[in-house]
């Protein structure tokens, strides 16, 4: 009798739970314990489901399942030619979910549009919540001080809350703009609120990432809008508006590029060689290294630099900054940054708010502008133009991900057909580092940060084309391209890979199996058509 009141209560609530994997996936992220715990939990209420004549039925008629699940049996095969069998078998467990949540959720009862709706409410309020504590943070309120917007992330990798963040957003647009069912005006507003407010806690997260994904969501939904709406006075504006928009970006983007290779004109004959307190100069004419188009190492006097600065600050002049750099070239660079010469003129000249800055880590005070755009974009271009003048990466992170790139394309080199493995590709990194003499330090010595790379190298071109077959196949077969629940997480995740080793870690796999197949596999594949409410 408990055995069939469970089963009852499994059929009956069974997406309670999922929501409940929601909110753990998105609230505590750094608990391995729970997520895990929440992975058995969900295989067991399938267990309990039973109809298991029913669910291998499935799975013979719908083999898009078994194929994207096959994402794990690849690492499966992968173990033939591994070397390193103890990371292999780590490899596996963190990769678990893409072989659970496919199975799970496609052989399942399938959930009603309403139980969706319900999850991703019960996921986005999860959010918000998590967001508002790191608002509370920010504001000194909860004894948890950030200086670094990234740390509004907490324990969780700011790159993959950006992404949930960015799931949850777009979800909430749908149920606003795109769902058929007519709703309440209050859970427009609770939509539309929702959809602002994760946006702009975005903005505030800093992510590059979280950024780029935003941009082209927002651009997909404008682009649905205007193909659903029948009003052709309103989609002539949405698409006027698209365009607009699409060329404001570009416009923008080109005005930072410009802006920072706007340079001085440097006359190395009318290059002053003395200081106003009659010090001579270090000017290093062949150096290119500039700050808003400023020279870094012209008018440089060490000699003035050193007492004067120590005069001003607390951190001596041959210590380190909060950030760990030297902060004697973090005043170099921000004293550059705003036209000043190394000089004690140019100390005299920095204002109280300019000496905190440089003890905390800012080689250019336009980053104190936390909440402007282009201090990003600047920090990016620098890093990958001072990587490609043969700077030293560490401690960089665009520049870091190219020399992880760089190692990555001389191991596929070397194993272009088969790839080196399950286990082996930490070792194989390793390896590599050590013949590039790489100047990463050995904490910095990475994987590819790039899975779509790190696929490649694990299993060589025939795996790669296969992970990419498994990836993209279940969707045409479901004809999930038309959803537009599914096609956000898709376009989220599979945009995701780009810049990170998504599949390498537990919460990364989890977040990717779990959406898709949730999205993929959770609903008929026969839904109403979207529209535009």
């Amino acid at each position: 009798m408990l055995k069939n009141a469970i089963k009852i209560y499994c059929l009956n609530y069974r997406y309670i739970y999922i929501g409940m994997l929601l909110i753990l996936v998105s609230v505590l992220p750094h608990s391995r314990l729970l997520l895990s715990m929440s992975e058995i939990g969900l295989v067991f209420f399938w267990i309990l489901e039973g109809k298991f004549k029913s669910k291998i039925q499935i799975l013979k008629t719908h083999p898009e399942i078994l194929i994207f699940a096959s994402i794990f049996l690849l690492h499966i095969i992968g173990l033939i030619y591994t070397q390193n069998f103890p990371y292999a078998g780590k490899d596996l467990k963190i990769k678990l979910p893409i072989l659970l949540f496919p199975i799970v959720l496609g052989t399942s009862l399938k959930l009603t549009a309403k139980e969706i709706k319900l999850i991703l409410m019960i996921f986005t309020i999860s959010l918000i919540a998590k967001t508002l504590y790191g608002i509370a943070s920010l504001l000194g309120l909860t004894g948890v001080e950030i200086t670094d917007f990234q740390k509004l992330a907490g324990k969780f990798s700011h790159i993959r809350y950006a992404l949930l963040l960015n799931i949850a957003a777009f979800s909430m647009l749908y149920y606003l703009i795109f769902n058929s069912e007519k709703e309440k005006l209050k859970y427009k507003i609770f939509y539309f609120l929702s959809f602002i407010w994760l946006s702009y806690f975005l903005l505030l997260l800093h992510s590059v990432t979280g950024w780029i994904i935003w941009f082209i969501l927002f651009g997909f939904s404008l682009i649905r809008f205007s193909i659903l709406e029948k009003n052709k006075i309103l989609k002539l504006l949405v698409s006027g508006f698209s365009v607009l928009m699409f060329l404001g970006i570009i416009f923008y983007i080109s005005y930072s590029v410009h802006r920072f290779h706007r340079t001085d004109k440097l006359i190395p004959e009318k290059t002053e060689k003395f200081s106003k307190e009659g010090n001579k100069y270090k000017n290093y004419l062949k150096s290119t290294q500039t700050e808003n188009g400023h020279y870094v190492n012209i008018y440089l006097c060490e000699k003035e630099l050193k007492p004067e600065w120590n005069k001003r600050s607390q951190i001596d002049y041959d210590d380190k900054d909060n950030k760990g750099q030297k902060i004697k070239f973090t005043l170099i660079r921000y004293l550059t940054s705003k036209n000043l010469r190394k000089d004690k003129e140019g100390i005299s000249k920095l204002s109280e708010q300019d000496i905190q800055n440089i003890e905390k880590g800012l080689t250019n005070y336009i980053f104190a502008d936390k909440y402007s755009v282009y201090p990003k974009i600047y920090e990016l271009l620098w890093q990958i133009e001072r990587y490609l003048s043969g700077g030293n990466p560490e401690n960089q992170s665009v520049s870091q991900r190219l020399e992880f790139l760089k190692n990555g394309k001389e191991i596929i080199k070397r194993n272009f057909w088969f790839g080196v493995g399950t286990g082996d590709i930490k070792d194989a990194f390793k390896n590599q580092y050590n013949l590039s003499n790489s100047r990463l330090s050995d904490k910095h010595r990475l994987r590819s940060h790039n899975q779509y790379v790190t696929m490649f190298i694990t299993f060589g071109l025939f795996g790669f084309i296969w992970f990419l077959f498994a990836l993209i196949y279940p969707f045409i077969k479901t004809k999930k391209y038309k959803n537009y629940l599914f096609l956000i997480s898709f376009i989220v995740i599979s945009l995701s890979m780009l810049n990170e080793d998504t599949l390498e870690t537990q919460m990364g796999a989890t977040v990717f199996a779990f959406f898709l197949s949730f999205f993929m596999f959770s609903q008929e594949i026969i839904q109403k058509e979207e529209v535009i409410s």
